[in-house]
């Protein structure tokens, strides 16, 4: 009677196994979502405030004296100038 299964009874075998591979990535997916103490980084996601000219002038000098297109002496002239007209 139990031998008609094909795999000699152990046809039920993979249910439990599949089971608990579902639980799993349910609640992996669950945790990634911010359920179960998982990471809160979608929720505390904040959008960005505008940078003010100012500063993004001076991002650009940064850049400029990184690459050497321009020299120290340049490089504090100017930036001098940029936060004096803050």
């Amino acid at each position: 009677m139990f031998h008609q299964a094909g795999m000699h009874g152990f046809h039920f075998f993979p249910f439990p196994i599949t089971l608990i591979l579902l639980l799993i990535i349910g609640f992996l997916i669950a945790r990634s979502y911010g359920y179960f103490g998982g990471s809160n980084t979608a929720r505390k996601v904040e959008p960005e405030e505008p940078k003010s000219q100012t500063s993004e002038a001076l991002d650009i000098l940064s850049r400029r004296f990184a690459t050497g297109e321009i020299d120290e002496e340049e490089f504090q002239k100017r930036s001098q100038v940029l936060r004096l007209n803050l």
